[in-house]
Protein backbone atom coordinates (compact mmCIF):
# COMPACT_ATOMS: atom_id res chain seq x y z
CA UNK A 1 0.00 0.00 0.00
CA UNK A 2 1.25 3.49 -0.81
CA UNK A 3 3.05 5.36 2.00
CA UNK A 4 0.84 8.47 2.04
CA UNK A 5 1.62 10.89 4.87
CA UNK A 6 -1.55 11.99 6.67
CA UNK A 7 -2.52 15.64 6.77
CA UNK A 8 -5.23 17.47 8.69
CA UNK A 9 -7.47 20.19 7.33
CA UNK A 10 -7.89 22.86 9.99
CA UNK A 11 -11.17 24.42 11.04
CA UNK A 12 -11.22 28.13 10.05
CA UNK A 13 -13.43 29.05 13.01
CA UNK A 14 -10.79 27.98 15.56
CA UNK A 15 -7.41 29.64 16.25
CA UNK A 16 -5.02 28.41 13.58
CA UNK A 17 -1.86 28.39 15.67
CA UNK A 18 -3.55 26.34 18.38
CA UNK A 19 -4.71 23.82 15.79
CA UNK A 20 -1.25 23.56 14.24
CA UNK A 21 0.23 22.53 17.58
CA UNK A 22 -2.63 20.10 18.12
CA UNK A 23 -2.11 18.57 14.66
CA UNK A 24 1.55 17.92 15.43
CA UNK A 25 0.60 16.26 18.73
CA UNK A 26 -1.94 14.03 16.95
CA UNK A 27 0.70 12.74 14.54
CA UNK A 28 -0.22 14.66 11.40
CA UNK A 29 2.56 15.31 8.93
CA UNK A 30 1.01 18.40 7.40
CA UNK A 31 -1.99 20.73 7.46
CA UNK A 32 -4.36 22.41 5.04
CA UNK A 33 -5.47 25.89 6.06
CA UNK A 34 -8.17 28.19 4.72
CA UNK A 35 -7.29 31.63 3.41
CA UNK A 36 -10.00 33.36 5.45
CA UNK A 37 -10.29 35.54 8.54
CA UNK A 38 -6.92 36.39 10.03
CA UNK A 39 -5.32 34.27 7.31
CA UNK A 40 -6.94 36.10 4.40
CA UNK A 41 -4.23 37.33 2.01
CA UNK A 42 -5.21 40.96 2.57
CA UNK A 43 -4.97 40.56 6.35
CA UNK A 44 -1.95 38.33 6.96
CA UNK A 45 1.06 40.64 6.94
CA UNK A 46 4.57 39.78 5.87
CA UNK A 47 5.48 39.41 9.55
CA UNK A 48 2.47 37.17 10.11
CA UNK A 49 3.46 34.96 7.18
CA UNK A 50 7.00 34.68 8.49
CA UNK A 51 5.73 33.73 11.96
CA UNK A 52 3.40 31.10 10.52
CA UNK A 53 6.24 29.52 8.54
CA UNK A 54 8.37 29.47 11.68
CA UNK A 55 5.61 27.82 13.71
CA UNK A 56 5.15 25.09 11.12
CA UNK A 57 8.89 24.41 11.07
CA UNK A 58 9.08 24.37 14.86
CA UNK A 59 6.52 21.56 15.14
CA UNK A 60 7.85 19.80 12.01
CA UNK A 61 4.69 20.15 9.95
CA UNK A 62 4.37 20.93 6.27
CA UNK A 63 1.77 23.22 4.79
CA UNK A 64 0.11 20.73 2.46
CA UNK A 65 -2.04 23.31 0.71
CA UNK A 66 -3.84 26.60 1.09
CA UNK A 67 -7.59 26.40 0.53
CA UNK A 68 -9.20 29.28 -1.36
CA UNK A 69 -12.87 29.57 -0.34
CA UNK A 70 -15.18 30.38 -3.24
CA UNK A 71 -18.78 31.47 -2.79
CA UNK A 72 -19.86 31.16 -6.43
CA UNK A 73 -18.87 29.14 -9.49
CA UNK A 74 -16.69 30.79 -12.11
CA UNK A 75 -19.34 30.67 -14.84
CA UNK A 76 -20.53 34.27 -14.64
CA UNK A 77 -18.78 37.52 -15.50
CA UNK A 78 -20.27 39.24 -12.44
CA UNK A 79 -17.29 40.45 -10.38
CA UNK A 80 -15.11 37.93 -12.21
CA UNK A 81 -12.07 40.19 -12.37
CA UNK A 82 -12.32 40.78 -8.64
CA UNK A 83 -12.54 37.05 -7.91
CA UNK A 84 -9.61 36.31 -10.19
CA UNK A 85 -7.60 38.97 -8.42
CA UNK A 86 -8.49 37.50 -5.03
CA UNK A 87 -7.34 34.09 -6.22
CA UNK A 88 -4.03 35.54 -7.38
CA UNK A 89 -3.35 37.04 -3.95
CA UNK A 90 -3.93 33.57 -2.48
CA UNK A 91 -1.45 32.10 -4.98
CA UNK A 92 1.16 34.59 -3.87
CA UNK A 93 0.54 33.94 -0.19
CA UNK A 94 0.64 30.17 -0.66
CA UNK A 95 4.07 30.40 -2.26
CA UNK A 96 5.33 32.67 0.49
CA UNK A 97 4.03 30.29 3.17
CA UNK A 98 5.91 27.39 1.64
CA UNK A 99 3.32 25.42 -0.33
CA UNK A 100 2.86 25.12 -4.06
CA UNK A 101 -0.76 23.95 -3.88
CA UNK A 102 -3.95 25.97 -3.67
CA UNK A 103 -7.25 24.11 -3.44
CA UNK A 104 -10.50 25.59 -4.76
CA UNK A 105 -14.01 24.60 -5.77
CA UNK A 106 -14.73 26.25 -9.10
CA UNK A 107 -18.21 24.83 -9.74
CA UNK A 108 -19.29 22.40 -12.41
CA UNK A 109 -18.53 22.74 -16.10
CA UNK A 110 -21.63 24.31 -17.71
CA UNK A 111 -23.25 22.24 -20.48
CA UNK A 112 -22.56 23.01 -24.13
CA UNK A 113 -26.16 24.20 -24.46
CA UNK A 114 -25.29 27.10 -22.15
CA UNK A 115 -22.56 28.52 -24.35
CA UNK A 116 -22.05 31.89 -22.57
CA UNK A 117 -21.62 30.31 -19.12
CA UNK A 118 -19.40 27.57 -20.53
CA UNK A 119 -17.19 30.07 -22.35
CA UNK A 120 -16.89 32.22 -19.22
CA UNK A 121 -16.02 29.20 -17.08
CA UNK A 122 -13.37 27.89 -19.47
CA UNK A 123 -11.85 31.34 -19.81
CA UNK A 124 -11.72 31.75 -16.04
CA UNK A 125 -10.08 28.34 -15.57
CA UNK A 126 -7.52 29.20 -18.23
CA UNK A 127 -6.74 32.52 -16.53
CA UNK A 128 -6.53 30.92 -13.08
CA UNK A 129 -4.06 28.38 -14.41
CA UNK A 130 -1.97 31.10 -16.01
CA UNK A 131 -1.87 33.21 -12.85
CA UNK A 132 -1.14 30.22 -10.62
CA UNK A 133 1.78 29.16 -12.80
CA UNK A 134 3.07 32.73 -12.87
CA UNK A 135 3.08 32.75 -9.05
CA UNK A 136 4.88 29.42 -8.82
CA UNK A 137 1.94 27.31 -7.58
CA UNK A 138 -0.74 24.98 -8.93
CA UNK A 139 -4.47 25.42 -8.51
CA UNK A 140 -5.92 22.01 -7.64
CA UNK A 141 -9.57 21.86 -8.66
CA UNK A 142 -11.59 20.10 -5.96
CA UNK A 143 -13.70 17.30 -7.42
CA UNK A 144 -17.41 17.04 -6.83
CA UNK A 145 -20.01 18.28 -9.31
CA UNK A 146 -18.36 16.71 -12.37
CA UNK A 147 -17.12 13.18 -12.97
CA UNK A 148 -13.42 12.43 -12.97
CA UNK A 149 -13.54 11.94 -16.73
CA UNK A 150 -15.05 15.40 -17.23
CA UNK A 151 -12.43 17.06 -15.05
CA UNK A 152 -9.69 15.09 -16.82
CA UNK A 153 -10.93 16.28 -20.22
CA UNK A 154 -10.98 19.86 -18.93
CA UNK A 155 -7.42 19.63 -17.60
CA UNK A 156 -6.14 17.91 -20.73
CA UNK A 157 -7.72 20.59 -22.92
CA UNK A 158 -6.22 23.40 -20.85
CA UNK A 159 -2.81 21.74 -20.66
CA UNK A 160 -1.71 24.27 -18.05
CA UNK A 161 1.14 23.52 -15.62
CA UNK A 162 -0.70 25.77 -13.17
CA UNK A 163 -3.70 23.43 -12.92
CA UNK A 164 -4.23 20.08 -11.19
CA UNK A 165 -6.90 18.09 -9.32
CA UNK A 166 -7.73 17.43 -5.68
CA UNK A 167 -9.76 14.28 -4.96
CA UNK A 168 -12.67 14.59 -2.55
CA UNK A 169 -14.39 11.15 -2.40
CA UNK A 170 -17.32 12.40 -0.32
CA UNK A 171 -18.21 15.22 -2.70
CA UNK A 172 -17.89 12.90 -5.69
CA UNK A 173 -20.22 10.38 -4.10
CA UNK A 174 -22.63 13.10 -3.09
CA UNK A 175 -22.89 14.06 -6.76
CA UNK A 176 -23.36 10.43 -7.81
CA UNK A 177 -19.84 9.85 -9.16
CA UNK A 178 -17.60 6.89 -8.43
CA UNK A 179 -14.43 8.07 -6.59
CA UNK A 180 -12.47 5.03 -7.76
CA UNK A 181 -13.27 5.73 -11.41
CA UNK A 182 -12.49 9.41 -10.82
CA UNK A 183 -9.10 8.57 -9.33
CA UNK A 184 -8.15 6.40 -12.29
CA UNK A 185 -9.49 8.90 -14.81
CA UNK A 186 -7.61 11.86 -13.34
CA UNK A 187 -4.37 9.90 -12.98
CA UNK A 188 -1.32 12.19 -13.23
CA UNK A 189 -3.38 15.32 -12.59
CA UNK A 190 -4.02 14.32 -8.95
CA UNK A 191 -1.82 16.33 -6.58
CA UNK A 192 -3.93 16.14 -3.42
CA UNK A 193 -6.44 13.67 -1.97
CA UNK A 194 -8.75 13.53 1.03
CA UNK A 195 -9.20 10.51 3.27
CA UNK A 196 -12.28 8.51 2.23
CA UNK A 197 -13.90 8.33 5.66
CA UNK A 198 -13.31 8.72 9.38
CA UNK A 199 -13.78 12.43 8.91
CA UNK A 200 -16.10 14.91 7.19
CA UNK A 201 -16.39 12.38 4.37
CA UNK A 202 -18.25 9.90 6.57
CA UNK A 203 -20.72 12.60 7.59
CA UNK A 204 -21.44 13.55 3.99
CA UNK A 205 -21.73 9.98 2.79
CA UNK A 206 -24.41 9.12 5.36
CA UNK A 207 -26.69 11.78 3.88
CA UNK A 208 -26.45 10.60 0.26
CA UNK A 209 -29.60 10.07 -1.77
CA UNK A 210 -30.16 6.37 -2.51
CA UNK A 211 -30.31 7.14 -6.21
CA UNK A 212 -26.61 8.01 -6.18
CA UNK A 213 -25.75 4.33 -5.85
CA UNK A 214 -23.25 4.98 -3.06
CA UNK A 215 -24.78 4.26 0.35
CA UNK A 216 -22.86 4.92 3.57
CA UNK A 217 -19.74 2.77 3.80
CA UNK A 218 -19.72 1.89 0.08
CA UNK A 219 -16.21 3.24 -0.38
CA UNK A 220 -13.47 1.59 1.66
CA UNK A 221 -9.92 2.68 2.31
CA UNK A 222 -8.24 -0.29 0.66
CA UNK A 223 -10.01 0.15 -2.67
CA UNK A 224 -9.44 3.89 -2.68
CA UNK A 225 -5.77 3.67 -1.74
CA UNK A 226 -5.32 0.94 -4.31
CA UNK A 227 -6.61 3.28 -7.00
CA UNK A 228 -4.24 6.01 -5.80
CA UNK A 229 -1.40 3.52 -6.00
CA UNK A 230 -2.38 2.65 -9.56
CA UNK A 231 -1.96 6.27 -10.60
CA UNK A 232 1.34 6.51 -8.69
CA UNK A 233 0.06 9.10 -6.22
CA UNK A 234 2.63 10.01 -3.57
CA UNK A 235 1.11 13.08 -1.97
CA UNK A 236 -0.73 13.66 1.28
CA UNK A 237 -3.97 12.02 2.36
CA UNK A 238 -5.81 14.78 4.20
CA UNK A 239 -8.37 14.13 6.92
CA UNK A 240 -11.14 16.73 6.81
CA UNK A 241 -12.93 16.54 10.18
CA UNK A 242 -16.60 17.16 10.71
CA UNK A 243 -16.63 20.59 12.37
CA UNK A 244 -19.52 19.55 14.61
CA UNK A 245 -17.25 17.12 16.50
CA UNK A 246 -13.74 17.38 18.01
CA UNK A 247 -11.07 16.93 15.35
CA UNK A 248 -8.69 14.90 17.52
CA UNK A 249 -10.70 11.67 17.78
CA UNK A 250 -11.62 11.84 14.09
CA UNK A 251 -7.98 12.14 13.04
CA UNK A 252 -6.93 9.42 15.49
CA UNK A 253 -9.52 7.04 14.01
CA UNK A 254 -8.29 7.72 10.50
CA UNK A 255 -4.67 7.26 11.55
CA UNK A 256 -5.48 3.98 13.25
CA UNK A 257 -7.28 2.63 10.20
CA UNK A 258 -4.50 3.75 7.90
CA UNK A 259 -1.84 2.07 10.01
CA UNK A 260 -3.77 -1.21 10.06
CA UNK A 261 -3.97 -1.48 6.28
Amino acid sequence: MIPCPLGLRLEPSRPTREQIREAATLGARGVVIDAVGELAPNRLSETGRRELRHLLRSVELSLVALNLPTRRPFDTIDQLDERLGRAETAFTMAYELGTKLVLARLGGLPPEADAPARETFLGAVRELGRRADHRGVRLAIETGPDSGATVRALLDAQGSPGLAASLDPASLMQSGHDPIEATRALGPWVVHAYAPEGSRSATLVTSLDRRSGFPSGALDWEEYLGALEEVNYRGYLTVWPDSARPAGPQFAAALDRFQRL
